[in-house]
């Protein structure tokens, strides 16, 4: 099992100095990745997030001059915001500049209101995103790409720099639904839930396993992942559902049943309170599962 940590570029802690604290220690206690989230604008209608969020090509570049060997990932972006030349720019950039260490989480979204404020066709989401993705490999993979979809065309150009990671880096695709998980095997390299139950998880991997099948794709060269919530924590009232929050015993429990799913990747959310809570957290999950 690998384990990432999702810092927090968004909301109380979206500072400079603490997301570097957290990127140092990460790579410092053996943890295999660092991942960002993405949000443009953070409508009114919407609560939660908090008013500031970093945007996530620039922290990642930020944080991979200070790191050495711990993998950068987003976790995940919004691909349907962003031109797919532009970022396949971006993203090969990066992939440079870190020696080859760049994860690309991708998503189709959610919030339409924010959709509305980025002049972007919510209900076009899912087809862009699959363009999207089309995009991204042809121009990292070609010598002389050229494309022609429903929303990008392009020819006679040349693409520089290629991403060190070969053909590309890592595609996973975020998202619970059928459509997430066909786009998953269709497009990407890996599978990126976010908070679902050993329980919940199972019935989806089922539904994974026969795409995979009838794709003729190797189960053992794609990646499934998870997002979780991780608080260590003796409080009686956690529900049981909460699968990474609670003690080691019942940590170490949930751990096993992703494993047993086939999960091989897992990214923590950290809820532990105040800022140091955060590292003390990290600290003993190194120390009692991953060294």
């Amino acid at each position: 099992m690998k384990y990432g940590i999702a810092l927090p570029n968004f909301g109380k802690y979206a500072q400079k100095d603490r997301i570097l604290e957290l990127t140092s220690s990460a790579e410092e206690l053996g943890y295999d990745s660092i991942w960002v989230s993405d949000h443009v604008v953070i409508p009114s209608s919407h609560k939660g997030f908090g008013d500031e969020f970093l945007d996530p090509f620039i922290t990642l570049t930020y944080l991979a001059a200070s790191t050495h060997n711990i993998k950068l990932g987003t976790s995940v972006i919004i691909l349907p915001y962003r031109n797919p030349v532009v970022l396949a720019k971006t993203v090969s950039t990066l992939d440079e500049l870190s020696e080859g260490r760049v994860i690309l989480g991708v998503g189709a979204g959610w919030l339409e209101d924010e959709f509305k404020a980025l002049g972007v066709p919510y209900g076009e989401r899912g087809t862009v995103t699959n363009e999207y993705i089309d995009v991204l490999k042809n121009l990292w993979t070609e010598d002389n790409p050229k494309f022609r979809g429903k929303y990008i065309e392009f020819s006679d150009i040349t693409f520089l720099p290629k991403p060190v990671q070969k053909p590309h880096p890592p595609i996973w695709v975020g998202g619970g639904s059928a459509s997430a998980i066909e786009r998953a095997v269709k497009h990407g390299d890996g599978w990126h839930p976010v908070g679902l139950t050993p329980t919940e998880l199972k019935i989806k991997v089922e539904y994974l396993r026969e795409q995979l099948d009838k794709a003729h794709r190797n189960p053992d060269e794609f990646t499934i992942s998870i997002r979780r919530n991780l608080e260590i924590t003796d409080r009686k009232d956690i529900d049981e559902n909460e699968t990474l929050r609670g003690t080691p015993e019942k940590i170490a429990r949930g751990i096993e049943e992703y494993k047993d799913e086939g999960v091989t990747y897992i990214i923590f959310h950290l809820l532990s309170g105040e800022f140091k809570e955060l590292l003390k957290t990290m600290r003993f999950f190194s120390e009692e599962f991953i060294r």
